[in-house]
């Protein structure tokens, strides 16, 4: 398909507008305004696609059930209805059940228009206290991207009884009870098996928990023009943001290649700092030196090879104040500082990491334990005259605003704004969908990934990528995204499923940043 025209244009390579709500309506007024194309065609089309994909993905016979809402998502509905009826006239189709919250049709012009059109499609009123057939396939056409904030009876009884049937669920625009806006989802929002979304792809469907509940997402063109003048609200971002990291080039040396400074470890986590480093040399930076407290260094040095291994000063079997300046001496020899993997949160550490921030020219990358010790002090990174990345998980983010972890997970894009806006830096917000945003632009939402990233160590991976695209001279922004769907790609490529090790995911970095730039 041809994706909406944006009025900006993509912040990386490869990158797809996300739409809102409000994009999406103003994609249907220029459709209707300005192309001449009508309102009643564009829910038909809808309608037409939904079916198709319907009819093609579960093309076996039986029983389907749609749930129509009073709107115009209940117009599409109606028209998915009389064409599966048409399939099932014609002696391919499902037999239908179509239930509404009262037994009446959607009362909107252009719905009432197509269940009129529908004919003989017969409507039940749903029942809370007899149980419905569910059949083999329920259609969610109840709300789409206009709804916001709780359900409320009868819709939140549909949704908690469409749920427990144990069948495929088809979801059309958004399921019900997920915000198109936000991906904020009610408790008992719809968990769809497939979402088909209409002309473009839509923010909710990919921010967590709404990804959670869209299932596989399917954007289905219905003639909006492509230069429809709509500013996306995101950006979805894939492997192919890769094509903005410099190849190591034939003349060049390791120097040129980015020269990367990990200050990370303590005693009993030398494996961070281990699968940082390795992580930098994987994503193609040309020299990785780590400098770790002097009781780990050996440990580290032993299973990372390539990596130049310094011990630090202090002799501590952590970071300490005392350990600083010699990290300010060497920072001129390299083109980035990851910092954070394995340092532990002994209160000198945090001194450490507080003045180190400050002090250190290099752009930096900042994760994990380091993280920890800037709780309260956004200054620190806000003041840094270098670009900044900070890559918290949710657990990390709540920490660093101050909230509860559920506050962010139910506002994940408003959680990574803040933190960008307090810390002055360009905010890698990990987890289902991470959002990568600077607070100028609209975020970046990734599209890959899946759980096989949910495993130890794979913070630190994470960590080492960036680096190394920070590395290489990329403004980071643009670092932190390719790395973002780069290190999602190469899970998905380390093809471990659910035994996947961090390890697993740093060594599939280099077939996975091979296949972003030839995408």
């Amino acid at each position: 398909m041809n994706p909406p025209g944006p009025s900006t244009s993509a912040p990386v390579t490869g990158a797809t507008p996300l739409l809102d709500s409000d994009g999406l309506r103003a994609a249907d007024r220029y459709a209707c305004d300005e192309a001449g194309i009508p309102s009643l065609v564009l829910m038909e089309r809808a309608g037409a696609a939904a079916a198709e994909l319907i009819l093609r993905r579960y093309p076996h016979t039986g029983t389907v059930t749609l749930l129509v809402g009073p709107g115009n998502n209940g117009g599409d509905g109606m028209v998915v209805a009389r064409r599966l009826a048409e399939a099932a006239a014609a002696g391919g189709g499902w037999s239908l059940r179509v239930i509404t919250r009262d037994g009446e049709p959607p009362a909107t012009p252009d719905a009432a228009t197509m269940s009129a059109a529908a004919g003989r499609v017969w409507l039940s009123a749903f029942d809370p206290y007899v149980p419905a057939f569910a059949g083999d396939l329920i259609i969610d056409a109840m709300l789409g991207t206009g709804q916001d904030g709780d359900l409320r009876e009868p819709i939140r009884g549909m949704c908690r009884w469409a749920n427990a049937q144990g069948v495929p669920i088809v979801a059309l625009d958004v399921p019900t009870g997920v915000a198109a806006d936000t991906g904020r989802a009610d408790p008992d929002a719809i968990h769809a098996d497939v979402t088909v979304t209409f002309h473009a792809d839509t923010v909710g469907l990919r921010v967590h928990p709404g990804r959670a509940h869209a299932g596989e997402v399917v954007v289905a063109p219905i003639g909006i023009p492509a230069d429809a003048p709509v500013a996306p609200a995101a950006w979805g971002i894939d492997a192919r943001a890769a094509a903005a990291i410099p190849r190591k080039g034939e003349g060049g040396d390791k120097y040129a290649s980015g020269a990367v400074l990990v200050v990370a470890g303590a005693r009993g986590m030398s494996g961070a700092a281990r699968l940082a480093t390795t992580a930098v040399l994987r994503a193609g930076a040309g020299l990785c030196q780590a400098m770790v407290p002097g009781p780990v260094a050996d440990l580290v040095a032993a299973g990372a090879p390539e990596v130049m291994v310094a011990a630090l000063p202090s002799g501590a079997p952590h970071l300490t104040p005392g350990d600083v300046d010699a990290v300010i001496a060497a920072s001129p020899r390299f083109s980035a500082l990851a910092l954070g993997p394995g340092l532990g949160r002994d209160p000198a550490t945090g001194d450490a990491v507080r003045d180190l921030v400050a002090r250190c020219p290099l752009p930096a990358v900042i994760d994990a334990d380091a993280l920890w010790h800037l709780v309260g002090h956004a200054g620190v990174t806000a003041e840094r005259a270098a670009p900044t990345v900070i890559t918290p998980h949710t657990g990390e983010a709540a920490r660093l605003l101050e909230t509860a972890r559920e506050h962010v997970d139910a506002a994940r894009l408003e959680a990574a704004a803040d933190l960008a806006a307090r810390f002055g830096a360009t905010v890698v917000l990990k987890g289902p969908g991470t959002i990568v945003c600077d607070g100028v632009g609209a975020p970046l939402v990734c599209l890959p990934g899946g759980p096989e990233l949910a495993t130890a160590g794979s913070g630190d991976v994470l960590t080492g990528v960036v680096a190394a695209f920070l590395a290489k001279g990329v403004p980071a922004l643009t670092a932190a995204a390719a790395a973002v769907a780069v290190h999602a790609e190469a899970g998905v490529l380390a093809g471990r499923g659910d035994g996947t090790l961090a390890g697993d995911i740093a060594a599939a970095l280099p077939d996975a940043l091979r296949a972003g730039r030839t995408a």
